[in-house]
């Protein structure tokens, strides 16, 4: 390359979640041939949650350098978003910004504002920090009473990840063809980490809202807080969540695509994390789970939105979403979030910060957040379905490992070739790829009514004992099966015109 970088930026990752919100603020200066971005992180004093820092890195093909030789060399730039490494080893000037929205947590234990700690801030009576980025100017008053010494460096830019949300708005459907909503009411869960999390407190959530949330109407989304990938791995948190995978729930991975889930849900799950915050920044209808969390700043932000929204229950967690949903008022949270973050300028307040002390002439136009990209979930086919009539006259489906109450004309369906041995036991349906297969399943699976088959423009059907049935509509296959199921307890001619939840369908027989 013929480019020689005129500035070296030194970027301090200390654990998943400072890299998250670090990328938010590169994509300020990435493309900048001025700008030469080295990372680096402290393997010798890791923190508690740092596990897959190392791995992230790598994933991301950045240029790393062992803190050792970070310390040896001297940068024109210091990005930072804890001030919980050794800062001070460092030669340059630092830019220390929040890695939540602002600053509304203690650390454990004590009375001392998370990104604020006089400990970690002036090092041998200097201050370490040339600048401590504030997303609203209310937080002068908390610094001046966390480290008065540190007052004169800080600077109000607003919050890069609210902002770079709110420049994600109009892709909303794309994030929702990533996920696979559809037509659906997507139902995003976002936990925090630590024993008053939504994940530890309410370890039965997911299955009790898969008990009460029809698969075809709405679609739950899980995003975990990067700590508690790091504290268990990504091995043992899909392990533990297996079976609620297989029953329809959506994983968000903790690199990225929690700011996309939140922007396409329809109603977010939270407890007291940012996730909550950004929720209501995004104006998306808001529950939080009972939290023994004692950690949450006095009168913050965060504090009032907790006394603000309603608490989800125990009982009737349908009802409670929908009601969310149905009476959420547009701009609700406003006067909370103007309180945590000052205004949506923050791409070119911030890059006017970082260009400032990296002593480089902005470039033109200003810098500013591109969207943030398209989510990659992790899924898994529900390969088993518990279907029923509701108290309405829906036929609504279900995981199989799941007991929906109320329906009538209750069934199971399990797809040959991907359920397990005892879902297709006792399946009343056996759904398969090909109708060449109906005899041979019928007579392996001798306690199924009924076996199927996709077919161009519908479900080709064949009931024991009572021949082949042509589906004709152009709706889920398996939702068709299901529909015919239901109707041969009620029809005695089962060919003609019906309807599946107000769609027309053709019923014939071959």
């Amino acid at each position: 390359m013929t480019n020689t970088p005129e500035r070296q930026l030194l970027v301090v990752v200390r654990t998943l979640t400072t890299l998250n919100r670090l990328q938010d603020i590169l994509t300020l200066t990435r493309p900048d041939l001025r700008i030469q971005t080295t990372f680096t992180f402290d393997e010798a004093r890791p923190a508690i949650l740092s596990a897959g820092v190392g791995d992230a890195l790598r994933d991301l093909r950045v240029a790393v350098i062992p803190w050792e030789q970070a310390a040896k060399n001297t940068f024109d730039l210091i990005l930072a978003a804890s001030e919980n490494d050794a800062l001070h080893e460092l030669n340059g000037p630092v830019l220390l910004v929040p890695h939540g929205i602002g600053y509304q947590k203690y650390y454990p234990g004590g009375r001392v504002t998370s990104g604020m700690d006089p400990s970690r801030l002036v090092i041998h009576d200097r201050v370490v920090p040339a600048a401590i980025a504030l997303s609203h100017s209310v937080q002068r008053e908390q610094l001046r009473s966390a480290c008065p010494e540190a007052l004169d460096r800080a600077v109000v830019v607003g919050d890069p990840c609210h902002d770079r949300m709110m420049a994600s708005r109009h892709r909303v459907a794309a994030y929702r063809a990533a996920l696979g909503t559809g037509d659906r009411k997507l139902v995003a869960i976002a936990s925090t980490w630590g024993t008053n999390s939504l994940y530890a407190r309410h370890p039965r959530l997911l299955r009790e809202l898969l008990n009460e949330l029809p698969l075809d109407d709405y679609q739950i989304v899980l995003t975990l807080h990067p700590g508690v990938w790091a504290a268990h791995s990504p091995w043992q948190l899909e392990s533990w969540l297996h079976p609620e995978l297989s029953g329809g729930v959506t994983l968000i991975p903790p690199d990225h695509g929690w700011q996309a889930a939140l922007l396409a849900a329809d109603c977010v799950l939270s407890d007291q994390g940012s996730a909550a915050l950004y929720a209501a920044a995004a104006d998306k209808p808001v529950l939080l789970t009972s939290s023994g969390a004692t950690t949450t700043v006095d009168d913050s932000p965060l504090a009032v939105l907790t006394r603000t929204v309603a608490e989800l229950t125990d009982n009737g967690l349908r009802a409670q979403i929908d009601a969310a949903i149905e009476g959420h008022m547009p701009g609700r949270y406003r006067s909370i979030i103007d309180q945590a973050v000052e205004d949506t300028t923050s791409g070119p307040r911030l890059g006017d910060v970082l260009y400032d002390l990296l002593d480089l002439k902005r470039p033109e136009p200003p810098p500013d957040f591109p969207p943030v990209p398209d989510p990659s979930p992790v899924s898994h086919p529900v390969t088993a379905l518990a279907a029923g009539i509701d108290e309405s006259g829906k036929l609504v489906r279900f995981p199989a490992s799941t007991r929906p109450e109320g329906l009538s004309h209750r069934h199971v369906l399990a797809h040959a070739d991907q359920a397990t041995l005892r879902e297709l036991d006792g399946a009343d349906i056996v759904f398969a790829e090909h109708p060449a297969r109906f005899d041979e399943l019928l007579a392996h699976w001798p306690l199924a009514r009924l076996v199927a088959a996709p077919t161009s423009g519908g479900c080709l059907a064949h009931v024991r004992g009572d021949g082949d049935f042509l589906l004709s509509a152009e709706i889920d296959p398996t939702l068709l099966a299901s529909h015919l199921y239901t109707k041969l307890a009620v029809l005695t001619d089962r060919a003609g015109t019906h309807e599946i939840n107000g769609q027309p369908v053709t019923v014939t027989r071959r």
